[in-house]
């Protein structure tokens, strides 16, 4: 499926503004990784809204029904969401690429990483399910054991963070390990995700190799300003 196709103009221009809640958010930057096509809609959108803010020195509010939401970003990662937006878009130059959903295009997909063998990679885990949790680590090991030198992050939120919780990780051993045979690897835990479980009530106690950043997408932001390679797992 095409996700352009999917999502509105009213939709993504509610994006740019900042109207959507978290969830939805979410959705978007997801399909934005996967579809060439969604995410040069998203930079037009705030390409245009930008020419008339230079224009008229002030855009009226949007005229639309407000939603309920809260805003989840503040003005950091606002000035670095086209940023985002134009890095996810594909394999480009190596800055960004999502995992492949058919298991037989994943030779491919590695072979693609390992030849380009770029220094610094965010690999980005926001799913619970054990085979994602365990590619999530089979290439941090397997391209820590070819490169030696690289910096590697591993940054988790949704229901990712169980990767890195205390008391749902089935990988607690293995991350130590890992952690101890390369101290360029990083576990990073986003405080959005432990906060949000936190007011339900759950125990958000991490391993101990784990850092927390305030939001898993402004860590991502960050990092690929820096110039980090972007996996999406």
């Amino acid at each position: 499926m095409n996700d352009a196709k999917v999502f509105s103009d009213e939709r993504l221009n509610a994006f740019v503004d900042k109207q959507l809640g978290a969830q939805e958010c979410d959705e978007i930057l997801a399909a934005v990784a996967r579809d060439v096509e969604l995410g040069q809609r998203l930079c037009a959108l705030r390409a245009t809204k930008e020419l008339v803010r230079h224009a008229y020195g002030r855009v009226p509010a949007p005229r639309r029904k407000p939603h309920s939401y809260l805003p989840i970003w503040g003005g950091a990662l606002a000035a670095s969401l086209a940023l985002v937006v134009g890095v996810l878009i594909g394999w480009q130059g190596h800055h960004a690429a999502t995992m492949p959903e058919k298991p037989g295009s994943m030779a491919t997909w590695t072979d693609r990483l390992f030849a380009a063998e770029p220094a610094r990679i965010l690999i980005h885990l926001d799913s619970s399910r054990a085979e994602q949790m365990e590619a999530t680590l089979d290439l941090a090991e397997a391209y820590l054991a070819k490169t030696g030198n690289a910096r590697i992050e591993i940054i988790a939120n949704n229901t990712g963070l169980d990767l890195l919780r205390a008391r749902t990780t089935p990988y607690a051993a293995r991350i130590a390990e890992l952690k101890a045979q390369h101290q360029r690897v990083g576990f990073i835990a986003c405080g959005q995700t432990i906060a949000r479980l936190q007011r339900i009530g759950q125990d958000v106690a991490l391993v101990p190799e784990a850092a927390v950043t305030r939001t898993a997408i402004e860590h991502v932001a960050e990092r690929v300003q820096q110039g980090w390679t972007y996996l999406k797992i």
